[in-house]
């Protein structure tokens, strides 16, 4: 399942949650073949699910590897998130496919190029990932100098994330007698959710574990991980 899909006939990209009501009814009745999935571009199907999010699915018949379906509560996140970062007036882009330059490729849940031509990718994770995986991925984004802002679930992901930082970071604790779970290279802003198939009314995202965390509507830290306030100090992800 996708957001986006392209016209076969003018290449043009199509969002699925950008769509007017008559729009979408239109593209459901378009010939097989008008729309193609991104990288396969295999033949894409107009979809709506029980909740009413609309989305492209490959047309039946498809042998290649499919992108691995997104929960209801991912896909609201990173539509939020773009949505966000373009009430200030930024180009933004779902789903936005690049390359390092050593050839390593990425798909970005969200990408965001500032004026200045700086890039910024929002990475939505609610399922549990190792450590060294928030890090390859974020190194490959680095590669190709973009910087990656990380959003995860309270539960599991960040709590676990937590520990793993901690664990990698027992010399701090040896040294300063208390546990270090951030680290400077990964970003992370926690969502807490009641499973990844609701999504809070107004989700709020966590910056921080101490005393100084804060909690921030989407837009509120869309636009200030973009404005560089996140900083890291004191061995901490502080606001400023």
């Amino acid at each position: 399942m996708s957001q986006i899909a392209f016209s076969a006939e003018t290449g043009a990209l199509i969002e699925a949650f950008s769509l007017t009501d008559e729009t979408w009814e239109t593209l459901r009745t378009a010939p097989l073949g008008a729309l193609l999935m991104p990288r396969s571009q295999w033949p894409a199907i107009p979809k709506t699910s029980i909740k009413g999010l609309r989305f492209f699915a490959h047309y039946p018949g498809y042998t290649g590897v499919k992108p691995k379906p997104e929960s209801y509560a991912h896909t609201r996140l990173k539509i939020d998130i773009l949505k966000a970062a373009r009430t200030l007036g930024f180009d933004s882009q779902i789903e936005a496919a690049g390359r390092s330059p050593d050839g390593a490729e990425w798909i970005a849940d969200v990408l965001v190029t500032l004026p200045t031509g700086q890039k910024t990718a929002f990475e939505v994770q609610l399922s549990s990932q190792h450590l060294a995986d928030f890090r390859l991925r974020t190194e490959r984004y680095r590669h190709s100098s973009v910087a990656c802002c990380w959003v995860v679930s309270e539960h599991p992901v960040a709590s676990r994330l937590a520990k793993a930082l901690a664990y990698d970071n027992m010399d701090w604790y040896k040294k300063h007698g208390e546990l270090l779970s951030e680290s400077e290279e990964l970003m992370v802003l926690g969502l807490l959710l009641e499973d990844k198939a609701s999504y809070p009314a107004q989700p709020l995202l966590r910056l921080g574990y101490t005393q100084e965390a804060r909690k921030l509507t989407i837009q509120e830290a869309v636009e200030g991980v973009l404005r560089g306030r996140p900083r890291w100090e004191q061995a901490q992800w502080k606001w400023y």
